[in-house]
């Protein structure tokens, strides 16, 4: 389950600059978040597609897996894995959810929503975050833009991060982290779209749920 918080803070990060940046001057994360909160407050569930890669350290090339992510701000996110094996992973709230497709049971957790990694920079004042992460975002080639991102304490999970928006800064093309093992973890993003089934952010109700009594590990 940590892993979905990793993939749900990097999201949440490159969605803080989702802001288009004055020409020639270097969007500043912190203010482009606040702005974003405003913005998805009538932007609505945000969906898209994507290709994840997973290479261990000391190797060339890895895993692949694809599928599809919706979004709704202020707290909800949903992962869907099509390729090559069909899971899904929920948060919402202080709740999370995790299931694969064909099985009777998944799992339930609770969480603390306002201290889990990116689900924090969706809900707290930039004044706090700040506390939080090192965050810079510079102007790359091409008019993308690029967010580099570092928590001010050490994760477990994650040491550094890369992330590339399109050239209007209103969506996600890439990021890329890499843990304290020196294994990489790449995301491409495609198709970003509005969409309304906010069913989408219900469990299955047919599922047997249980509930871990600690930390689910990761799930790589």
């Amino acid at each position: 389950m940590r892993r979905l918080f990793v993939v749900t803070w990097l999201l949440a990060a490159l969605l803080a600059a989702l802001s288009e940046p004055v020409r020639g001057e270097e969007p500043d994360p912190w203010k482009s978040l606040e702005t974003l909160r405003s913005a998805l407050a009538t932007d609505g569930q945000l969906s898209a597609g994507f290709e994840e890669s997973y290479v261990p350290a000391g190797f060339s090339s890895g895993d692949t897996e694809s599928g599809s992510v919706d979004l709704s701000i202020p707290d909800c996110l949903r992962w869907d894995y099509t390729e090559p094996y069909r899971k899904s992973f929920l948060v919402c709230g202080d709740r999370a959810w995790s299931w694969v497709e064909g099985e009777p049971r998944g799992q339930r957790y609770t969480i603390q929503s306002d201290r889990e990694m990116g689900l924090d920079l969706l809900l707290l004042p930039s004044a706090e975050l700040a506390k939080r992460y090192k965050a810079k975002a510079s102007n790359a080639p091409g008019g993308e833009i690029e967010i580099e991102l570092e928590p001010l304490v050490p994760e477990e999970d994650i040491v550094a991060a890369n992330l590339r928006l399109a050239a209007d800064g209103r969506r996600p093309v890439a990021l890329d982290w890499r843990d304290k093992e020196g294994n990489v973890t790449s995301f491409r993003f495609r198709d970003w779209r509005r969409v309304d089934q906010p069913s989408l952010f219900d469990p299955p109700a047919a599922m047997e749920w249980s509930q871990p009594s600690a930390a689910a590990p990761g799930l790589r």
